[in-house]
Parts: structure tokens; sequence; C-alpha cells
């Protein structure tokens, strides 16, 4: 699965297995092969993600909105806190 986390001044892409994100409505573990979706990520608060290798990932976020496909991620932050 592909994460892209695009930012105002830079996009990185990442070979992922999950990723868990924080949101209004309670926390959601995406995996390959998801529903897509779209969600608004709770302010102030972390998501973490996978690594193919296993190390895993926390980006602490002010705003953010995640784009879901059955195999790409696309996190949309405003700014990274």
């Amino acid at each position: 699965m592909q994460l892209a986390i695009i930012t105002p001044t830079k996009k990185e892409l990442f070979e992922i297995t999950w990723i868990e994100f924080n949101t209004p409505n309670g926390n959601f573990v995406i995996q390959p092969g998801h529903a897509p979706t779209i969600f608004a990520l709770s302010e102030q608060k972390p998501f973490i993600y996978s690594l193919k290798n296993g190390k895993q990932e926390v980006v602490m976020v002010k705003r953010a909105v995640a784009e879901i496909t059955r195999s790409n991620v696309t996190v949309l932050l405003s700014e990274v806190s």
C-alpha cells in the first residue's frame, strides 16, 4: 500500500502495511483493500503508520484530511506541528 504525505512545501511517498488515524468519530486502522473513504483527522492528534520493514512512524498534525483507496492513502496536511 502506498502512502503519500503532502504538505504545502513537499510530498513524501512511503510503502506501508497499515496506517491508524484519529478522527472525530474514533480511531481507524487502514490496511490494503480498505473501502474508499475520506476522513477529516482530529486536530492535534497523531497518525501512525508501519513501513514495510516493520518500523513505525508517528506524525503529529494540526489539521489534515486523508483519502483512502483500495491501494493508496493520501494525507493532506495544512502544516506539521
